[in-house]
């Protein structure tokens, strides 16, 4: 218990060690990074990565349970979800596999992967800023809103239950 308690401070320090020297600066020792690289470092680091600091689960099934199933069934409006990654995310491709599975059992539910590394304009404009992140759109391309606010799906915890959820708040 003191054990585990330990590591997951020292996990949440280191966390913040580098999303520190993210945000100002990649000057280390004899390793200098210049010009675009210098600004697509400095942006990586500003992310946080919920699985990086001990915040979400170690094992994830990508299987559907019955009860998704049978509501995904009940689905017949058009829902696009924008699954925003980065190649740092070590929980991204089990997220990203659990919506492929969604549009795989219902033709309505499509989706799309922002890159953190080629698409960040998208990351500032919904304000992102944990991976991995899923937001929801009807078939006139308007976000889901929740209390006034863009409704986001954040982490890999319980991401089967929270995206059938904000599918059905779509219609």
């Amino acid at each position: 218990m003191i054990k585990m308690k330990v590591s997951s401070i020292v996990a949440f320090i280191l966390a913040f060690v580098l999303l520190i020297s993210g945000i100002y600066g990649l000057n280390i020792g004899p390793v200098s990074l210049e010009g675009r690289q210098y600004e697509q470092a400095k942006q990586i680091g500003s992310y946080i990565c919920l699985s990086c600091i001990g915040l979400t689960g170690s094992t994830v099934s990508h299987t559907l349970t019955e009860d998704t199933l049978n509501r995904l069934k009940k689905i017949d409006y058009p829902v696009k979800i924008w699954i925003f990654t980065s190649n740092d995310c070590p929980t991204c491709p089990d997220a990203k596999a659990i919506i492929l599975n969604f549009t795989l059992e219902n033709s309505n539910i499509t989706y799309e992967e922002i890159r953190l590394e080629t698409q960040g304009q998208f990351f500032d404009a919904y304000a992102v800023s944990e991976l991995p992140t899923l937001i929801f759109f009807n078939k006139d391309g308007i976000v889901l809103r929740k209390d006034n606010f863009i409704h986001k799906v954040v982490g890999i915890d319980n991401l089967q239950k929270k995206v059938i959820e904000a599918i059905e708040m779509v219609s």
